[in-house]
């Protein structure tokens, strides 16, 4: 017999339990272990981390990100009444040519099918694919026709753009120049605002920085010039980690007498979950560990006042 004991997590060879053991498998692939003390040590943090991190615990953290990322409310879309009346009609009575012809006329379909921008949009698609046409009637035909119309009526996925909400703040809050105009610029603190290529050009053929994309944040304090990549990581897995690991390479690699700083916010600022367990997920360890200067928006001006 072989079993595994994994804490509220057990396997046990012949007795069909052995899946059990995944969550834990899948999760210890997404965590790390902390090698900082965060509650009996958090001296040992960078010193604008452990800012970071009694913000967002401290405060109303989520409400004040709003100036920085004004996330849209979540409004749902409702159909005609006519046509909400003929999806559900076709749907009970199994009519799959008209209720296809019906969804090809809308924006959203009722869930993310792999083939459906093909069928609704390519010319012979629907006509030569009958295979395709009954697996997606199937996959309708498992939902009630009133689940069908309210997976269609649902919010959209609210806007996910970071980039553009952080520069807008970044206008809003600081003295946004032209390349002449920041160059000659000695005092006080102010932002580069120019195009993706033109601060590119900037970044590498004057300050020497070898960057394949123009920095989110390109910021002078005096004399002295700034750099900073801009992150929001809203939850840990999917593409978040490489996020992160773009941020923590890019301070990194310091060069010359360029800062590089990381403007990161969200979910790696958490320390505990609803059920106090300690947060060891890589996207949270990796930010709140590490030696570089790592700092939510909300506390980006204070930051920059220390170079005056």
């Amino acid at each position: 017999m072989l079993r595994y004991d994994l804490g509220m997590h057990e396997a046990r060879y012949g007795q069909v339990l052995i899946p059990s053991i995944l969550p834990y498998i899948a999760t210890s692939k997404l965590t790390m272990e902390r090698t900082i003390n965060i509650d009996n040590n958090p001296e040992a943090l960078n010193p604008w981390v452990r800012q970071s991190l009694d913000l967002f615990r401290n405060s109303n953290y989520l409400d004040q990100i709003l100036e920085v990322y004004p996330f849209q409310i979540a409004v749902p879309e409702r159909l005609e009444a006519g046509i909400r009346r003929r999806i559900i009609a076709a749907h009970q009575a199994r009519r799959t040519e008209e209720l296809i012809a019906l969804l090809r006329r809308l924006t959203k379909f009722p869930y993310e099918d792999p083939i459906w921008y093909l069928l609704k949009n390519i010319e012979g698609c629907i006509d030569n694919n009958p295979r395709q046409i009954q697996r997606i009637a199937d996959s309708l035909y498992s939902m009630t026709a009133e689940e069908t119309v309210v997976r269609l009526e649902a919010a959209p996925k609210l806007n996910t753009q970071m980039g553009p909400m952080f520069n807008g703040w970044l206008r809003r809050n600081f003295n946004p120049l032209g390349l002449d105009a920041f160059q000659r610029s000695t005092a006080g603190i102010c932002i580069l605002d120019t195009s993706e290529e033109v601060g590119k050009e900037f970044i590498n053929d004057t300050l020497h920085q070898n960057l394949a994309k123009r920095p989110d944040l390109i910021v002078k304090v005096n004399r002295q010039i700034i750099i900073g990549e801009a992150k929001w990581v809203g939850q840990p897995g999917g593409n978040q980690e490489k996020q992160v690991q773009e941020v923590l390479n890019f301070c990194r690699h310091q060069r010359g007498n360029v800062i590089r700083i990381g403007i990161v916010d969200g979910f790696p600022w958490s320390i505990f979950t609803v059920n106090h367990r300690l947060v060891n997920n890589k996207e949270a360890v990796n930010i709140q560990e590490s030696e570089y200067d790592i700092v939510s928006a909300l506390l980006l001006q204070t930051y920059l006042q220390g170079f005056l």
